[in-house]
Formats: structure tokens, sequence, C-alpha cells
């Protein structure tokens, strides 16, 4: 029985224009999740983005549900990411019984040695239960210039490891789109500890004199291109689990150029299926 005092829903009304609204709902919902990862449970501010598909007939999408939805999964406790962002997106479904696709984006970071290691997740979720996912990591660190080494080698004769070079500092960007099987916060930590590795050297808070001196012998003295650290990248990437779940990775690297007034940057992607049907994937 309808209750007739009931305030009117405009929401439900058709629309001036009745054409389908592939992507509409809320985005910068800030909260905060408890997240398991690494075997233990970690608190992280986060910023949530959650969105569904509107028929023709349907003039706007109902706000107060998504966010219901978002806050009833978020204020179970502790929780694993890819189960939160799935429950997410199901309770989204349940909610407008006449979309096909929802989607939510999640975006955190985590703090690393005095810098802030962005991640981003997102989970398409349709009505049959299937599911894409994407996952971005970006972090920064150093590396040397491998051309001015050799140069200033070659017209100062100086030796190799005492032969000066310009250091910049480079930020790497991997994204990884998924064959249809969840991402996850240990996949992360995965990628940071590769690109992490990848670069001629780490960033850090603070220095005395001496161990300055050792860490710029140390990136100076492990000289690679902007293309150098994309590829190493992409092949460390290769060699992880994460591998077996990506449809496709790609590596960006910016480096932030530190004697021109432009910056420099390489880009690799790697068809997943493509690398893991080839006999040499497996001697990687």
């Amino acid at each position: 029985m309808s209750n007739e005092n009931a305030s009117p829903d405009v929401h439900e009304l058709t629309p001036d224009h009745p054409l389908r609204v592939d992507r509409t709902g809320l985005e910068g919902l800030y909260l905060k999740v408890n997240l398991i990862f690494r075997k233990s449970c970690e608190e992280l501010p986060a910023e949530l983005s959650l969105y569904i598909d509107l028929p023709p007939e349907k003039r706007g999408v109902h706000l107060s549900r998504l966010v219901k939805a978002a806050l009833t999964e978020v204020e179970t406790g502790c929780t694993d990411l890819s189960a939160l962002l799935s429950r997410i997106a199901q309770k989204a479904l349940n909610t407008h019984s006449y979309s096909e696709i929802a989607e939510v984006v999640l975006n955190s970071s985590l703090p690393l040695r005095g810098q802030k290691v962005d991640l981003n997740f997102r989970v398409k979720r349709r009505r049959n239960g299937k599911e894409s996912w994407f996952m971005e990591v970006k972090i920064e660190g150093a590396i040397s210039c491998p051309c001015a080494k050799e140069v200033f080698r070659y017209y100062e004769g100086t030796d190799w490891e005492k032969t000066p070079t310009h250091m910049q500092r480079a930020e790497a960007i991997v994204s990884v789109e998924s064959n249809g099987a969840s991402l996850s916060i240990d996949d992360a930590f995965d990628v940071i500890e590769v690109v992490e590795s990848s670069y001629s050297g780490k960033l850090e808070v603070e220095l005395s004199r001496d161990e300055e001196a050792r860490i710029i012998k140390k990136i100076i003295n492990a000289p690679q291109f902007t293309e150098d650290l994309a590829r190493k990248i992409a092949w460390k990437v290769m060699r992880t689990a994460t591998m077996t779940k990506a449809n496709k990775i790609t590596v960006s690297v910016r480096s932030f150029e530190s004697i021109h007034p432009y910056n420099v940057r390489a880009e690799v992607v790697i068809d997943g299926k493509e690398h893991r049907d080839r006999s040499w994937y497996e001697e990687l």
C-alpha cells in the first residue's frame, strides 16, 4: 500500500531526454578504512567514489543509498580490501535494481620514509557477478644520467667510480588491469618493492654528511636513463605473482630533470596474456 503522505521522489521521474547514463554517483567521500595486509590490521585514510549506471527512464541516482552502501561495509571492521570493494559494489547493485554495473574507486596513501606512496584501486562489478579490477601505485626515487657520466669521463679521464653525473628525482606509476581476478593490498606491496629496488637510490628523509656522501656515490654509480628504469620495473613486475592476474601492465616513469627546464617521460605497456603465452616467460 502506497504512502500518500510520502514526499515526492523526483529521481524516479522520466527525464526530459531519455538517454542511458553510463556512469553517475558520488565522488570524494573521505573516510578511514581498517584493512588487512601483511597479516596485520591497519587503519588507512581513504577517498572513496561509487558509481552506477542509469537506464533511460530514470532521472537521477539515489545518492543516499550509495553512501549507505559504502558506510555500512566500511564500518563492519577490519577486512580484506578486495572483499570490501566487492561488497560495496554488490550492495549498490542491490539497492538500484535497474542498474547493471557498479564501480567502486578507492584512493589512499602510505607513508614511506617521509614520502607519500599513492594507491588507487578500482573494481567494476556487473549484475551477473563478473568483475574487472584496476590497481595503480605511485612512488618516487632517485636516478642519475649515464650519458653525462660517460662524456665527463671521456674528457676528464677520471675513473668510472669517481666520475660525477647529474642526479634527479623520478616518479614511477605502475598500473595493473586484471584478467578478472581481484587485486589486493599485498599485490600493491609487491609492486612497491619492485619499484623501490629498481631505482638508482632511495629517497631518504634524514642523512648525516657521511651518509649523504655514500648515497650520492651509490646513485651516480648506478646510472640509468628514464627508459632504463621503465624497462627494469616492467621486467621485474613480470616476475611477481601479480603478473598471473594481469591483462595489461603499464609502467610510466617521469624524471624531474635537474639541468633541463623540462622533464622526461618513458612508458612501457605489457600485454599480460601475450607474455604469459611465450615460452621464454618461465625463464624470466
